[in-house]
């Protein structure tokens, strides 16, 4: 009893504490420096062949021996290592301890035109503005390690009159989704398991509806079988023109279902672009990344094709998932709906 008290007393009053932008900001600065600290998230990332293999190519193919390139977030120095073979200067940047690794890297391979700078970006001052800038601060959830705002406040500070960013244009998918079905776990209260019917459990889920971690999940395999409709970008920047709070706050759209299935939920993914041409995603239909997919989960019917889904998103912070709040339902007529009845979620604010 004392925990559902805290849960439904305590727990709101957090959540919208940490909502207010600057206490967000510093909570993301902290915890950020805390994850990239070791080397267990730079395992995976330097493991990750897809997103070395397109960074690597798009080095060589666009950074020249007179550029000065900037790395933003320079982790354990691979991005700038790659970058300094090919360029005049690189500044490494970086804002978490993780960066001596990085000096060690670069000292190792006698690499001598890199500069190391232990800051946040906000903070970085430079002697000259520089070419290129160079980042990988994309998060599961695309665009919640802040790339909209650091990368527009280096463009507008730090990149020189014809400057060039790369990756420079990115596309976010909230997409209806089905699982494996070794993976699928609906709500407890759309079960009906041998004769007996949970639906009584709906009561107790409303509790639990209102924190983020119940209704969103972040996936690593991301257990896929299919989406349900073809899917398209539902947020397209520019970080060569975007400003510093140009994410939408909210996003709505249809999707015509084309394979039928069970509505698991709506995965996020991106693609992000070096040019028309080259490119790389964390779509759960090609293999894996070192990236998670998140799933927003939802109380979804079987659908067939022809029916239609619509989804809203409202949002805070679109950098910010703990702000998210979705609906989703399916459209129009007749649904044969397989044990869960419901055809609509709703998460609570």
């Amino acid at each position: 009893m004392l925990g559902h008290w805290i849960a439904d007393r305590v727990l709101p009053y957090w959540e919208r504490f940490v909502r207010r932008s600057r206490i967000r900001r510093l909570m993301f600065d902290y915890q950020n420096r805390r994850t990239f600290a070791d080397l267990i998230q730079h395992d995976r990332m330097l493991a990750d062949e897809a997103r070395v293999k397109a960074y690597w190519a798009a080095i060589e193919k666009h950074i020249g021996p007179d550029d000065v390139v900037l790395d933003l977030g320079t982790g354990t120095g691979v991005l700038t290592a790659f970058a300094a073979q090919r360029c005049a200067q690189v500044h490494a940047l970086d804002h978490g301890p993780i960066i001596e690794a990085a000096e060690a890297v670069v000292r190792d391979n006698a690499l001598t035109n890199v500069k190391f700078h232990r800051k946040h970006s906000r903070n970085l001052e430079l002697d000259r503005k520089v070419d290129v800038i160079l980042h990988e601060q994309l998060g599961n959830a695309v665009f919640d390690e802040h790339v909209v705002a650091n990368i527009a406040d280096l463009r507008d500070r730090l990149l020189a009159e014809g400057g060039r960013i790369y990756p420079s244009r990115l596309d976010m998918y909230i997409e209806p989704v089905q699982l494996r079905d070794d993976s699928r776990a609906p709500f407890s209260w759309q079960q009906k398991l041998h004769g007996v019917d949970f639906r009584e459990l709906r009561h107790y889920g409303e509790r639990q509806l209102k924190h983020h971690h119940y209704r969103y999940r972040v996936m690593r395999p991301f257990p896929f079988s299919h989406f349900l409709s073809d899917p398209e970008p539902v947020v397209s920047i520019d970080l060569g023109t975007i400003g510093p709070d140009g994410l939408p706050t909210r996003i709505a759209f249809e999707r015509e279902v084309t394979t039928p299935g069970f509505v698991d939920g709506y995965c996020v993914y991106f693609n992000a672009y070096f040019d028309d041409e080259l490119w790389f995603t964390s779509s759960p239909a090609v293999p894996a990344t070192n990236w998670g997919i998140p799933l927003l989960r939802v109380e979804g019917p079987h659908v067939e094709p022809g029916q239609r889904l619509s989804f809203s998103l409202a949002a805070l912070d679109l950098a910010d998932p703990e702000s998210w709040r979705w609906s989703s339902n399916v459209l129009g007529a007749s649904v044969v709906a397989a044990e869960p009845s419901a055809t609509e979620t709703r998460i609570p604010a």
